[in-house]
């Protein structure tokens, strides 16, 4: 008869141990959620971006310029950019704080934020679309 109760308190710690790991886990992989998987922050209204196509491929500059849109940004040009071989998105605060180029590059995940002063430039903020982007089909 001993042996049979300490089987099943065997069995009981097992049992509780294991929902104990799946436990944490849920809570690890909750607490470390990917920010990627949590919508961005509302967009500024009052900024004035500009969105240049930096990889060549055709209506990329106008699928960015909705997309910021969509999340309430004021995009007043859409372009194209110096050259067709930008290997990444990249936000550059013109006319306003490196946070504010930030907070639009939220919108475009792993876009570089650089800040580049340019007093007088009509737009406060520059999106250069780059590849790969998931707005741009993998070659």
């Amino acid at each position: 008869m001993p042996r049979r109760r300490g089987r099943f308190r065997g069995v009981a710690i097992g049992l509780a141990l294991a929902a104990g790991v799946a436990l944490g886990a849920a809570a690890w992989s909750y607490l470390h959620r990917s920010p990627r998987s949590m919508p961005p922050p509302p967009g500024d209204p009052d900024l004035r971006i500009e969105v240049l196509n930096g990889c060549g491929i055709a209506g990329v500059g106008d699928q960015a310029a909705s997309l910021l849109r969509r999340g309430g940004y004021r995009v007043e040009q859409i372009g194209n950019a110096d050259h067709f071989h930008y290997h990444e998105d990249i936000v550059i605060a013109r006319t306003v704080s490196w946070e504010k180029a930030l907070a639009v590059g939220r919108w475009l995940p792993g876009a570089m934020i650089v800040e580049q002063r340019a007093p007088g430039y009509p737009y406060d903020v520059t999106v250069i679309v780059g590849q790969p982007h998931s707005l741009v089909p993998a070659r």
